[in-house]
């Protein structure tokens, strides 16, 4: 019986390739180049690997093309592999392969000159930017410059594939790409304008308790600990949102000026009970249960507590519901970095 592998060699490897072990597997074709016809475009859609039937390779089926073609807000939009062998798995990318095949990578980009480059899955990711974890970095901005200083933003997205699979993806797939593009590509961006102002003298405290005690106005609150163990850990700060106002207040922190002082400190405690435990208006928080028990490691019984992570939630149970994710989904154009 003849080898099979005799029947898929390579005549002519590229010089990068010498030492990739995936021309030692059956392909029907090796180092598909499938860049050399791309025209320059503002945006890169980057699969994993190319696709190859019937005599034809193409980075993207047909029904993810579509997809593509449905959420994208712009014109016109190029697409290639990041891997130029077809039908390459994760798994089969050693070290030394990636870093083979990045040299044809940086030459896609080089050709395509676009500022926005969406990486498509994980593999895609880890060939371009080299992080791994797609469900924890979507949505997020890396800089890239390849080796002739071409410089473009790079942003994780799912895989159009787990997207059809998968519609669940749906929202946070198009969300992702909208945000990206009006930002990097249409400018769209709005620098918010957050002013604070941080409580380090007792009365002024006490003024902002007297403002606040019998409010019916919604309030956002956030913490921050030196740990997770409320048994054992110290509340460090405390901040206070109204619709106009920002206030700090230094609680546990070790430079904070009521903790060298103990009358100051009971009566800083006194006051912000003052202000969490009045029942008129409510207490927004993002993940209430772990401020809240930190709080009452103080004495401090929070009244009318909101919950923005439960409110998600019951709103689409299918999407994140960490800050940031939330962050990125509502107010995307005042994020410095996504």
């Amino acid at each position: 019986m003849n080898n099979l592998h005799s029947l898929y060699a390579v005549d002519e490897a590229n010089d990068f390739c010498k030492d990739c072990s995936i021309l030692q597997k059956s392909k029907p074709v090796y180092c598909v180049d499938d860049y050399t016809q791309l025209k320059a475009a503002d945006t890169l859609f980057l699969s994993d690997s190319i696709k190859y039937r019937f005599g034809k390779s193409y980075a993207f089926s047909k029904p993810e093309l579509n997809l593509l073609a449905e959420f994208f807000p712009g014109d016109h939009f190029q697409t290639a592999a990041a891997v130029k062998c077809p039908s390459v798995r994760e798994a089969d990318m050693s070290p030394t392969n990636m870093e083979a095949c990045r040299n044809f990578l940086q030459a896609t980009i080089d050709k395509v000159k676009p500022r926005l480059v969406f990486v498509c899955g994980n593999l895609a990711m880890k060939m371009l930017i080299k992080k791994s974890g797609i469900t924890n970095k979507r949505g997020k901005s890396y800089e890239y410059t390849t080796d002739n200083e071409h410089s473009c933003i790079v942003v994780p997205i799912f895989h159009p594939y787990s997207v059809v699979k998968e519609p669940r993806h749906r929202l946070l797939f198009e969300t992702d790409i909208r945000n990206a593009y009006e930002k990097y590509v249409l400018g769209k961006t709005h620098e918010g304008k957050l002013e604070y102002k941080v409580l380090t003298d007792i009365q002024e405290v006490r003024e902002l308790a007297e403002s606040l005690r019998d409010t019916n106005e919604t309030l956002a609150m956030d913490i921050e600990t030196t740990g997770l163990n409320f048994l054992t850990d110290k509340i460090q700060t405390i901040a206070i949102s109204s619709r106009e106002t920002n206030w700090v207040i230094p609680c546990d922190h070790k430079d904070s000026p009521f903790k060298t002082d103990e009358p100051d400190s009971a009566s800083m405690w006194i006051n912000l009970k003052r202000i969490l435990e009045n029942p008129r208006n409510k207490k927004v928080f993002h993940n209430a249960k772990f401020d809240l028990k930190f709080l009452m490691s103080y004495g401090i019984h929070t009244k009318n507590v909101w919950d923005t992570k439960i409110m998600h939630h019951l709103l689409d149970e299918n999407l994140p519901k960490s800050l940031m994710d939330l962050v990125k989904l509502y107010f995307p154009t005042e994020l410095e970095s996504l």
